[in-house]
């Protein structure tokens, strides 16, 4: 049978066995061991030894080639590189470097061999070695965790999901590789540079001070401005509890402080909420109604434990923390969410509180709150790179769906379902250890079949409760939207900073500055391009009607994280961004966010244009003229045929769009399955020049 109809049988078991959730099994071709790379590599040396008279002039020296970058070798010591940043990368890091002096010297020049586009045979062996070595693992994960130290001798730690994390190394790599870039000082922009909340405890025993307070008709529309605003985050307050408080509040106000700290807590940040919403910023810098935030930040509890109320002391720290990042404060924002999830588990409700133990009244609170906390967990966790404190194996409460069958209730469980993505994300594409090494591309395809799933019911979602148009979607789905295609970024991210190193390389060796890369890995960064596009695409339409949450945290960490991988792939790949309108949504976005006052605004767009400003070595004077597309479905290619990334037109190929905003929205599953379906982890390997031990 015909080689091509096999892989077309064996490409639709694949889809077919996706969309029942049951794995692809197919019978072995011939008998395959796997033997780690190292262990290759050294047999190679030794054949390339003992056949060095007849085909080199020079004796091929195995211990260069055995303890290379390539060989997976442990025990190799690196002394910490010395950039002006003062970014102390792990081994890992500085093993980028050095290619052409560990591979090519051990060549004779004279007897090299042309092969595909006039490239020598040393430099083709090159280019093979470190696909394997670049897309292999994840570079923005290291075996000893990074740090860096800041310009006041501190040592930061370096989140291998953090945006900003990601900003300090790129600006790190460029100015310690890159000298005639002419980097300027990194900005850093720590916790509490964009705005520094501070407050005073204060004591149980002190009656809260409830001077300087709205009147009651203005407090409740500054909690009808913060609902509309907060989208899915306003299952934080469960409404009719608020409003009786707050009526009952305005009838004896000390004396309900005092007997309902918390929920006093929660008063005061719906009203720091609600005037940093509707106001724009003070001349000071600072947001409106902070003093409101200072005063319910003092109110709420240490570590000791929460003595009353734990439920609303639990929503209380919760929008303490989203608080706390909208202005930038990262830290205490993780430490604040952590404590409110560690509050959800002393209290049980992560696991099904049964309705006929409390009533379906409580059970039901008892489900939304956790699940708000856990959303939020997981999104902070992710902003600040560190794991989560709880484990979905240990979760029981049902979905929110599952019980209130409402519009409201299926857009909170595929949020849900999201933040459990990202947290998959977080522990395979970001995953940490031995056993990760190898598995960059595969975790990869993993996450894509689980977006898959997830779209073909997003998209359900909206056409069953918007007709599938964006102008009528609610907030909370258009903020669904916006951290789908954050997923996509986040995912492909890692890929992102492979081709850079090696487009910093090719500079280095004074080479071509096109990159050379698989089919596969170029319609990865595509998708990346695609999606970050589409983020500013989207905002700009918000920004347009006005409908930007200016305050809160997600659309600038949106906003800024995709422009930062779109210079970074203009600069890589120039051809895989078919417009620059990019640029004009990002100005347009980021100048809405400062009008309104949003505190990490400004600095977003310092570090941008820093960025833009060192990439210009980098970057391509001109955008070359895309070749004719490649075939991408086609089976593993020969070891030495690659593809110029610039040359690669993979729009033909992947119609990539999701989410696209011609007046609807488009999120087709199928693409993704197909996508996944053609990242088979073999595949990959073979069409760059081997398996990956």
């Amino acid at each position: 049978m015909p080689a091509t109809s096999n892989r077309a049988k064996a490409k639709k078991c694949q889809q077919a066995c996706a969309r029942k959730k049951q794995p692809c099994r197919f019978p072995a071709e011939d008998t395959r061991v796997s033997v780690s790379e190292r262990y290759l590599r050294q047999l190679e040396a030794q054949l390339t030894t003992s056949s060095s008279t007849s085909r080199h002039s020079n004796t091929l020296d195995t211990r260069n080639l055995a303890t290379s970058p390539f060989a997976g070798d442990d025990d190799v010591i690196l002394s910490p590189s010395h950039g002006p940043s003062f970014l102390l990368e792990d081994r890992t890091a500085d093993q980028w470097g050095g290619i052409s002096d560990g591979l090519e010297s051990t060549f004779d020049a004279n007897q090299t061999r042309l092969i595909g586009n006039g490239q020598s045979r040393e430099e083709g062996d090159v280019e093979h070695d470190g696909h394997r070595s670049r897309f292999s693992r994840n570079p923005l994960v290291d075996r000893d965790p990074s740090f860096a130290m800041t310009p006041d001798g501190r040592f930061w730690y370096m989140g291998p999901t953090s945006s900003w994390s990601f900003c300090r190394r790129v600006l790190a790599l460029i100015g310690r590789r890159v000298p005639e870039a002419n980097c300027p000082p990194d900005p850093w922009h720590l916790d509490g540079m964009a705005v520094k909340l501070q407050w005073r405890p204060v004591p149980a025993d002190e009656v809260p001070d409830v001077t300087n307070l709205p009147p009651l008709d203005y407090a409740l529309f500054l909690f009808s401005t913060v609902k509309f605003y907060f989208g899915f985050l306003s299952f934080m307050i469960d409404e009719e509890s608020y409003l009786r408080h707050l009526y009952e509040f305005y009838e004896n106000p000390s004396s309900k402080a005092a007997s309902s700290r918390y929920w006093y807590a929660q008063y005061l940040l719906v009203l720091a909420f609600g005037k940093a919403f509707l106001t724009a910023r003070n001349p000071s810098g600072t947001p409106p109604g902070h003093q409101y935030a200072s005063r319910a930040m003092s109110l709420l509890p240490d570590l000791s434990g929460m003595h009353e109320d734990p439920l609303t002391c639990i929503q209380a720290l919760s929008l303490g923390a989203v608080y706390l990042q909208s202005i930038d404060m990262r830290r205490a924002a993780f430490q604040h969410i952590g404590q409110a999830l560690r509050g959800c588990i002393i209290e049980g409700i992560h696991r099904h509180v049964p309705e006929e133990l409390c009533g379906p009244e409580l059970s039901s609170r008892c489900r939304t709150i956790f699940w708000v906390v856990y959303m939020l967990d997981r999104e902070f966790s992710a902003l600040i790179g560190a794991p989560s404190s709880i484990r979905d194996e240990d979760i029981s409460v049902r979905l929110p769906a599952e019980m209130e069958n409402s519009v409201e209730h299926s857009n909170l469980t595929l949020h849900v379902r999201l933040s459990r993505l990202m947290a998959q994300t977080l522990t395979t594409v970001y995953g940490v250890g031995d056993e990760f090494n190898g598995t960059l591309i595969r975790n990869t395809q993993s996450i894509l079949h689980s977006m898959a799933e997830l779209s073909h019911d997003l998209t359900a979602f909206l056409n069953q409760n918007f007709h599938g148009l964006i102008s009528r979607a609610s907030k909370m789905a258009i903020r669904l939207m916006l951290a789908h295609h954050h997923c996509v970024v986040l995912t492909t991210r890692p890929l992102v900073m492979c081709a850079l190193h090696m487009h910093i390389e090719k500079t280095e060796r004074k080479t071509s500055k096109t990159l050379s890369l698989s089919p596969p890995v170029a319609s990865l960064l595509q998708c990346c391009a695609d999606s970050a596009q589409t983020i500013l695409q989207t905002l700009q339409t918000l920004a347009d009607d006005d409908l930007m949450d200016a305050f809160l945290p997600f659309q600038i960490e949106d906003a800024s994280s995709s422009a930062f991988v779109l210079y970074l792939i203009r600069a890589i790949a120039p051809t895989l961004i078919h417009s620059s309108t990019w640029c004009d949504h990002l100005e347009c976005v980021l100048d809405k966010l400062i009008s309104k006052g949003n505190p990490a605004a400004p600095l977003r767009r310092q570090e941008l244009r820093q960025l833009e400003q060192i990439l210009a070595p980098l970057t391509p004077k001109s955008n070359p003229t895309p070749l004719p597309s490649i075939n991408v479905n086609s089976a593993a290619q020969d070891d030495s045929e690659f593809h110029d990334l610039d040359n690669v037109d993979v729009e033909e190929a992947f119609e990539w769009d999701l989410l696209g905003l011609n007046s609807s929205v488009s999120l087709p599953p199928q693409e993704l399955l197909d996508l996944a379906d053609q990242l088979d982890v073999e595949s990959i390997m073979q069409s760059v020049g081997g398996a990956v031990g």
